[in-house]
């Protein structure tokens, strides 16, 4: 065989174990994409962008990484990074980052030195040698990309499959994407607890009042525009059930209605409640959190008592009130929502404002249009109403039919003092509808004040001793019921009746009481 004829055949076999190397190559780089398409297949999206970004940089053999996420408004948010931070030499990460999901294509510049962004500044200070970016396309829609750069002669991206890195980042897309949907169906488990007849709330304002009517035609005017509602009143006169009302009658009851009470959580926590986090600002914050203002959007956020917002908070929701925006804690961007808030206090701003205490600006800013909800003992005509309304609900939870109030009675509710305003007339008629065992309502002051005189009634005929009975027997019928609501549970009725159990079991035995 002539040597010519062996220099080809080698050359030929040479050429044929080259190929089969590629193809064997290929082979595993696409079985890796399947196994890490698996991996990436987690629910959490704190999880999978981090393993996204790993296998992205190990790939590639390069040094450090980024992955963006595109936000409402457009711009790009870094949510990951591996030996990255960001910095004044980032824009040029940045830019080429933008330029791929402009373009919607994937960008390699193997030797950048040579390239055109060799001029740029920053990539001669960081040493720049390799750069790749490629947008994560899920849907026809770019809702990211990746970016990865190398300061080493020896990087991998001179070798990198364009089609394989391609594959990879649709299937990070799609990932993404789905770890996105699972937490705004978290979210939405958690956020939107109203029930399905919340539109009826409006209708749950029992009044008949002129005080309440007013307070009516005032909800009625802000029902349509985004302006701001302070809701001022004693504890108990319904601060919620107004904000509640303003929202599912208004222009924006198909959005979110989310409260939060400013008084009862401390001043970090609240502010990440509110504005939300990001990792590891704070110890304990393992991953992004949204905040209320960002969940809310388009919708509602009631904050109760912010008279007991502290000064640092007066601030962070003075600046949203003005500008519209927000940062997470921890973050540097920020962020718009349009949200309508409603704040409620029982608190006297106006004074708290001369005394200090709070913010005159921020007064101001919340102040726009005042509702001043009347007490409780201001609007007594409304209580019959109100106490039917109460019954009605309570038969249904308690499986009663009570439907006669004795006139005594009502008498007794409509002159109460009701210091606790509806929230104590609830509860009090809560009470006495478990204690009532038939279709009435009944009442013996002793079950809520030992002090307090019983309901008298008029007549003016003599009485006659028959119709009374001993204080025994008034003891012994009295605990017979209080066991009979309780279904016979012995250390309830004891606690209902104000004595220890042994005592109420020796009551029993004496008045020959047998188990309910």
């Amino acid at each position: 065989m002539s040597d010519s004829k062996t220099r080809f055949l080698n050359s030929l076999g040479q050429a044929r174990q080259k190929s089969m190397e590629a193809i064997g190559r290929k082979n595993l780089a696409w079985e890796k994409l399947l196994e890490i398409s698996r991996q990436i297949s987690s629910l959490d999206l704190d999880a999978v962008l981090k393993l996204i970004l790993d296998h992205m940089i190990d790939m590639t053999g390069t040094c450090r990484g980024l992955l963006m996420l595109v936000e409402k408004n457009g711009s790009l948010a870094m949510k990951r990074a591996v030996n990255m931070e960001e910095s004044p030499e980032f824009h040029i990460s940045r830019g080429l980052a933008q330029q791929a999901v402009k373009e919607r294509r994937l960008i390699v510049v193997e030797d950048v030195p040579t390239s055109q962004v060799a001029n740029n500044h920053s990539v001669v200070n960081l040493g720049l040698k390799a750069i790749l970016a490629v947008p994560l396309i899920s849907r026809e829609k770019v809702i990211g990309v990746m970016y990865v750069d190398s300061d080493e002669l020896a990087h991998g991206l001179n070798e990198v499959d364009c089609a394989f890195v391609e594959a990879f980042a649709a299937q990070a897309a799609v990932a993404v994407e789905n770890a996105q949907l699972h937490l705004k169906l978290k979210q939405d488990y958690l956020f939107l607890k109203e029930p399905l007849d919340e539109a009826d709330r409006f209708d749950m304002i029992v009044y008949q009042s002129r005080g309440m009517q007013r307070i009516r035609h005032a909800i009625e005017k802000v029902l349509d525009n985004p302006i701001t509602v302070l809701v001022q009143g004693e504890s108990g006169t319904g601060k919620e059930l107004v904000a509640h009302a303003i929202h599912y009658q208004g222009s924006r009851k198909n959005k979110r209605f989310v409260a939060q009470n400013t008084g009862a959580l401390p001043d970090t926590l609240l502010e990440s409640e509110l504005f939300g986090h990001r990792k590891g600002s704070f110890s304990g914050a393992t991953t992004d959190k949204i905040g209320l203002f960002e969940i809310a959007n388009g919708g509602t956020v009631f904050l109760d008592e912010l008279g007991e917002a502290s000064p640092a908070m007066q601030v962070r929701l003075l600046r949203l009130l003005e500008t519209g925006t927000f940062r997470r804690v921890g973050d540097t961007t920020d962020r718009a929502t349009d949200v309508r808030i409603i704040a409620a206090t029982h608190r006297d701003l106006k004074a708290e404002v001369a005394k200090g205490s709070f913010r005159e600006d921020l007064f101001y800013r919340l102040s726009v249009f005042p509702i001043h909800l009347p007490p409780l003992r201001e609007r007594r005509e409304d209580i019959p109403l109100l106490v039917n309304h109460f019954i009605e609900e309570f038969n249904r939870k308690l499986h009663k039919s009570i439907h006669l109030i004795p006139k005594q009675v009502m008498d007794m509710l409509i002159n109460r003092e009701w210091k606790g305003n509806i929230r104590e007339l609830k509860n009090f008629l809560y009470r006495m509808m478990v204690l009532s065992p038939d279709d009435r309502l009944n009442y013996d002051p002793t079950w809520f004040d030992p002090e307090q005189e019983p309901v008298a009634t008029n007549t003016d005929e003599t009485p006659d001793e028959k119709a009374f009975k001993t204080l025994q027997e008034v003891e012994s019928d009295y605990i017979r019921y209080v066991l009979k609501a309780v279904s016979g549970n012995q250390s309830q009725a004891a606690r209902i009746l104000g004595m220890k159990r042994t005592t109420l079991l020796a009551r029993m035995k004496k008045y020959a009481i047998k188990d309910v």
